[in-house]
């Protein structure tokens, strides 16, 4: 029989490990992000709504940061993976879509063109960006759209993890309904903040 103190043991151990983990994620970002995330890109793009109820820049963060994850994931299964590429890919993927009423006639050519955007603004802020960066930007709308399909496991990771945040940003939208957008943006600014701090 599990003891109370056996219970709360275990369920310290498993905060910590994933307080850990954060830190790391965190360490990782700006360890190879560091010219992005000091960007006025960046800036701009927590100016920027996107999907709806998210920004950017919040957007970009939670791409980010849950493509480090996927990786850490993957180097527990032995598969090789490059978190730098990874990092910058996904932090430069939506930069190409800052000005978006200004450059794009409509949604569809914006969802078609902001990943050669994308890559273009990732080349002026990015001094020295690693190997196949590149293709991981101009490829991360796979499967939508026109996009060629992911040549690398970190283009998958980055497509699959900006998926999800698409997906997760849209039904916070409905959360959103319920407690009001200023209260919900104040909210997910704090974490996005805490995540980069």
């Amino acid at each position: 029989m599990r003891t109370p103190y056996y219970e709360s043991t275990i369920h310290r151990q498993i905060r910590e490990k994933r307080e850990n983990r954060k830190d790391r994620i965190k360490g990782d970002l700006m360890r190879y992000g560091s010219d992005v995330l000091k960007s006025e890109e960046i800036k701009q793009a927590f100016e920027q709504t996107h999907h709806q109820w998210s920004t950017v820049g919040e957007h970009t963060v939670r791409v980010a940061f849950s493509s480090v994850m996927i990786c850490y994931a993957l180097r527990k299964l032995n598969i090789k993976v490059s978190i730098p590429a990874v990092v910058v890919g996904a932090l430069c993927h939506d930069l190409g879509i800052l000005g978006r009423s200004e450059k794009f006639s409509s949604a569809k050519e914006c969802s078609r063109e902001h990943p050669k955007e994308s890559v273009e603004v990732a080349r002026e802020i990015v001094s020295d960006m690693p190997e196949g960066t590149e293709d991981i930007i101009e490829r991360h709308m796979w499967p939508a759209g026109e996009s060629e399909a992911p040549n690398s496991i970190e283009g998958v990771v980055v497509s699959v993890a900006d998926k999800y945040s698409a997906v997760k940003d849209i039904v916070k939208g409905s959360e959103v309904k319920n407690t009001g957008v200023k209260n919900y943006l104040r909210g997910e600014k704090q974490k996005i903040a805490d995540k980069i701090k």
